[in-house]
């Protein structure tokens, strides 16, 4: 492993000398990345990014994908991946729906879900087995009488879980806040995102901001199964049978979800700019938790890499 420069600010992979490429390609066996903004963003693939992957098994990575994106199920990403030429299977991929499938499970928990989400995540926790009630998801009269029909019940809720909704209303805030106040009702969160990155600098409000306006109503701190949570790092380590951290590389292209995730599980850390992230962000960061140990201008660095040091033996 290389020496670490994230002390004083960390290094374009493309600066490194050959010998600190090798040793830098050398350094690990297994490479977690993010998705969206990585591969591919709203519109485009990113030129690269695949022919990068591709290489970094050949030359005997273990590739793992760890997404915040609930939208897009896991099949419908494994459909992409195979359209730009990858072949990546569904239990390569770690999704927030699966993570929390997976951590309820591992309390055995039981009883009534709340639910502030889009279709497919309902749907896998509905296929898990798990019983769920969501909305409201009409438009109510513009009254208090009309909202406390809504938002005040006698459901015996024992879990509210929030993650992506497209429709999301603050009736639905309402009713989350009112059962948080029951001390026994767990609080979960998917992806934390508190924007979410749709084009070149054009960023859209995420659903970080609203769980955000719960936890200050609550007064309540959410466990958290998508990036950059610590339950996740948990589940991810196990699932992956991953005991030497150090030996994997976190790519992504959020400084506060991908980097804090790979810094917290003790992983190595690389930055793509082909997403959410600036230049100018990355360099104006002064929280450490948040800087990388590499960054590069997209994957397509890591290919011209790989396409130097073909001989090479990692």
């Amino acid at each position: 492993m290389l020496v670490s420069t994230q002390e004083s600010h960390p290094q374009h992979i493309l600066h490194l000398s050959e010998e600190q490429q090798k040793k830098f390609l050398g350094s690990f066996d297994r490479v977690v990345s993010d998705i969206d903004g990585v591969i591919w963003n709203m519109y485009n693939t990113i030129p690269g990014a695949p022919e990068a992957f591709v290489a970094l098994e050949k030359t005997g990575k273990e590739l793992t994908f760890v997404t915040n994106n609930s939208v897009r199920t896991v099949e419908q990403a494994v459909r992409h991946f195979e359209k730009i030429g990858m072949s990546v299977r569904p239990e390569q991929i770690t999704h927030p729906s699966q993570n929390t499938v997976d951590y309820l499970r591992q309390i055995n928990f039981q009883g009534l879900i709340y639910i502030i989400a889009s279709p497919p995540f309902k749907a896998v926790l509905r296929e898990a087995g798990f019983q769920l009630i969501d909305g409201p998801n009409e438009i109510i009269d513009e009254n208090f009488q009309s909202l406390a029909k809504k938002i005040f019940d006698q459901q015996p809720v024992n879990a509210v879980i929030i993650d992506v909704d497209f429709n999301m209303s603050s009736t639905k805030l309402l009713r989350a806040q009112l059962y948080l106040r029951n001390p026994e009702c767990l609080f979960m969160e998917g992806a934390t995102d508190r924007f979410l990155p749709i084009g070149k600098g054009v960023n859209i409000i995420g659903p970080g901001a609203f769980t955000n306006i719960l936890l200050e109503a609550s007064g309540r701190k959410p466990i958290t199964v998508g990036k950059p949570g610590r339950e996740l790092g948990k589940l991810l380590v196990e699932k992956y049978k991953i005991d030497q951290s150090d030996r994997v590389l976190m790519v992504g292209d959020m400084m506060a979800q991908d980097i804090v995730f790979g810094r917290q599980c003790g992983f190595q850390t690389l930055l793509v700019l082909s997403g959410g992230c600036t230049l100018e962000q990355l360099r104006s960061e002064t929280d450490p938790s948040h800087i990388p140990d590499y960054y590069a201008d997209s994957l397509a660095d890591v290919a011209q890499i790989l396409g130097q040091s073909r001989k090479s033996h990692f």
